[in-house]
């Protein structure tokens, strides 16, 4: 079996899932509404302003990540936004460890002449933010293991996120130590799928972990100087749980911030361990599972939901997809597609 037919079977099951929840819970739909219609303003105002520092945020992190390899600085905060956001969507809309925002990198790169030390900090800012994400996680699971509400589904998905995790604590080990031995770290995973999947082995590049030697050398060249990325990594979490607070107050669920940080690390962990882009359907499931356990009514949690998923997925996947287009055509080539859209 292909992975491609892997991932369709693997979207018809959560896709299937999702259908029988909204089923079993039809009943909560009309309280869902009324969350929504009667959603108030003032919180949805902050929710955005801090969708907005959120963004920002992401923007300082690949900042930090770029003057510690000597990439860049913080004065180019203006012309790395747009870049950074469409950075988010192409993460958001492929399943890919966070590589696949480095493509927005690599094309604002290509414009200005850049090269591999580009590469080597966007590495450094996504391996960043996933290890600080730890810092969110476990202050997540302190609260549940203290109120006894941690389930089974959440043990599991903590077991996979730490193996994922330790195999990126193997790549960085590699990274210290050799230059040829984190070759070979990174071309195992896809070696090991070929195998799997009993296809010839393909060639595999490693330019990508010659540019990450390359930052993490930087890093340890000047340790302290990495503070500051990994200040911003924890920052991107806290903000993003104050966006799930808004929410769940927007449509009368509490002013509940612990009970936000919990629904958002849990959630977050099922979208890193699930097997769909953007953690859809997961991030859904998991937080409001959450917030179920916390005694919010299932109808006003799902509208909870709703609402962090229109600020922090859709909405940086619409203007990000938008953004990321522009960065990956040429001029003469928008003006070609609109030429063909109006003709």
């Amino acid at each position: 079996m292909t992975a491609r037919w892997l991932r369709v079977i693997a979207t018809i099951a959560v896709v299937a899932a999702i259908a029988a929840l909204i089923y079993a819970d039809r009943h909560e739909l009309p309280a869902a509404g009324r969350a929504l219609r009667h959603a108030d303003r003032a919180w949805l105002t902050a929710g955005v302003l801090v969708l907005l520092v959120w963004t920002a945020n992401w923007v300082l992190l690949h900042l930090a990540a770029r003057k510690v390899t000597g990439a860049g600085g913080y004065r180019e905060f203006a012309r790395l936004l747009p870049v950074t956001v469409a950075s988010l969507a192409l993460n958001l809309a492929v399943k890919s460890g966070n590589l696949a925002g480095l493509a927005a990198f690599s094309a604002d790169a290509r414009r200005r002449g850049g090269g591999g030390r580009v590469t080597g900090a966007y590495l450094a800012a996504a391996q960043t933010a996933e290890v600080a994400f730890v810092v969110t996680l476990a202050a997540g699971m302190a609260v549940v293991c203290w109120d006894g509400k941690i389930e089974r589904a959440e043990i599991a998905a903590v077991v996979l996120f730490a193996a994922g995790l330790l195999s990126r604590v193997v790549a960085l080990v590699a990274a210290v130590r050799s230059r040829e031995v984190l070759r070979r770290v990174w071309v195992w995973p896809g070696r090991t799928l070929d195998r799997l999947l009993r296809r010839p082995p393909r060639q595999r590049d490693t330019a990508q972990a010659d540019d990450f030697y390359d930052a993490v050398a930087a890093i340890r060249a000047h340790p302290w100087s990495a503070v500051p990325a990994v200040c911003f990594g924890v920052l991107v979490d806290l903000l993003g749980a104050t966006v799930l607070w808004a929410s769940l107050a927007a449509v009368g669920a509490g002013d509940r911030p612990l009970v936000a940080l919990v629904a958002y690390a849990v959630s977050t962990l099922f979208g890193i361990v699930g097997v769909l882009p953007g953690g859809l359907g997961f991030v859904e499931f998991g937080a409001t599972a959450v917030l179920a356990s916390y005694d919010v009514p299932v109808g006003v949690a799902a509208a909870a939901v709703l609402v962090f998923r229109v600020f922090v997925f859709w909405l940086p996947l619409a203007v990000g997809g938008l953004l990321a287009w522009r960065l990956r055509a040429s001029p003469g080539q928008r003006n070609r597609l609109r030429g063909a859209a109006h003709g």
